[in-house]
């Protein structure tokens, strides 16, 4: 398995899969012009995850370079989840921010109700800073909770 940077060719391949079963609520859904707009700025990093060159999973980073030394992990998600594929991306994914990057800190906001992600996000390093309430519009009007969660490079380089 390979990471590497995405380019507008990998767009269908990633409405696939943060369209897959389960995502429902948990992951969002951009269209493909949403996509290639967000891909064109120059603080964001699409990177794939790639088997046997098939993309199955992929990682949006916005915020990359900027001064307050802060990136935001706005979405992850992997073709299967539950099969570990998506924590061994989470952790590529930090070795290569904080290897090639002056990333000092890494967010992420996470539903409440999906535990799931919030383990896996534990298991990598993240720890939790507190509750955002109602804090995203869901598709159906309602507003959900999310966890604010980070990981700093120190504690990163403390786990190494």
């Amino acid at each position: 398995m390979s990471v590497e940077p995405s380019t507008e060719a990998d767009i269908p391949a990633i409405m696939t899969i943060e369209r897959g079963p389960g995502f429902e609520g948990f992951v969002g859904r951009w269209s493909h012009e949403q996509h290639a707009e967000e891909m064109a700025k120059p603080s964001v990093r699409y990177l794939v995850l790639r088997e046997h060159r098939e993309i199955v999973g992929f990682v949006l980073l916005q915020r990359i370079g900027e001064a307050d030394a802060r990136v935001h992990l706005k979405r992850i998600a992997v073709r299967e989840p539950g099969s570990g594929m998506g924590s061994r991306l989470l952790g590529r994914i930090l070795d290569w921010l904080f290897t090639n990057t002056e990333t000092n800190r890494v967010d992420l906001d996470v539903y409440v109700d999906n535990e799931r992600a919030r383990r896996a996000y534990e298991k990598t390093g993240f720890q939790v800073e507190g509750r955002l309430r109602e804090y995203h519009l869901a598709a159906d009007g309602t507003r959900r909770d999310v966890w604010l969660m980070s990981i700093l490079r120190r504690e990163w380089e403390a786990r190494r």
